[in-house]
């Protein structure tokens, strides 16, 4: 029981070490915006839109806009 107590602490140490790296990966390649209050307040009333299915396809979207259709 021991061998396995100590395996798995392992993994645990071995695992938080990952998440750090990949943390510290992500703060490098994806910078931070700033969003002003007026912004904050339309993502939240688009967000409210969507939950209630208040929404238009990306095909729509694609086709009122001319676009080509996604690959």
């Amino acid at each position: 029981m021991d061998k396995v107590y100590a395996e798995v602490k392992r993994v645990r140490v071995k695992l938080e070490s990952i998440e750090k790296t990949l943390d510290s990966l992500k703060k490098s390649l994806i910078q931070e915006e700033k969003v002003s209050p007026e912004e904050v307040k339309e993502l939240k009333a688009l967000r409210r839109e969507a939950l209630r299915g208040e929404c238009v396809p990306l095909e729509g979207v694609l086709k009122k806009h001319g676009a080509k259709k996604r690959a």
